[in-house]
């Protein structure tokens, strides 16, 4: 069955979840797999949904008037079979607690490309502190290990690497 990806970014408010997805049930679509996060005032969506040719477009007239109305910018991409294979591998979860500073998604995702290693989910985020005040900084990432690749190899020098970030890290299978 045909699948679109949605994309679409605005101002946060009540209804807008319900909205979306109401107008996708109406039309036949089914959702597969999302995303959805408030950033400071801004709800940002990412959906992967199918329907039968016919309802997709449809959607693709339908849905641009909607987003406007809900005060939405909204993006549909095909979503296109790939021609590379899922890198085989071994899932791991991978989390680290620090100071905020500039830099660390950039360090630890450059370390893990080093390796061929795929992010396939990543979430940070930035919270007080309980008793410093200064702005705690979390990262979680869901990653694949190639099968090639020497896990201890990767945790060593990801461990080395948090050493001097300053950074308490949680390596574990997923």
């Amino acid at each position: 069955m045909p699948q679109l990806i949605l994309n679409a970014l605005g101002p946060d408010r009540p209804g807008i979840v319900g909205q979306v997805t109401g107008h996708l049930h109406a039309a036949g679509a089914n959702v597969l797999d999302s995303r959805m996060v408030n950033l400071r005032g801004q709800f940002a969506i990412i959906l992967l949904i199918e329907a039968e040719q016919a309802a997709l477009e449809k959607l693709r007239h339908s849905l641009p008037p909607l987003a406007e109305q809900i005060g939405l910018r909204l993006t549909l991409t095909d979503a296109q079979a790939t021609n590379t294979a899922p890198i085989k591998g071994i899932p791991f979860k991978l989390k680290t607690y620090s100071m905020d500073q500039p830099g660390i998604i950039h360090k630890i995702s450059d370390l893990l490309r080093e390796h061929n290693v795929n992010i396939e989910e990543l979430s940070a985020r930035q919270e007080s502190a309980p008793f410093a005040g200064d702005p705690l900084f979390l990262m979680e990432m869901r990653i694949t290990i190639p099968a090639t690749v020497p896990l201890q190899t990767v945790r060593s020098q990801v461990q080395a690497l948090c050493d001097t970030l300053n950074c308490d890290l949680d390596f574990e299978p997923a």
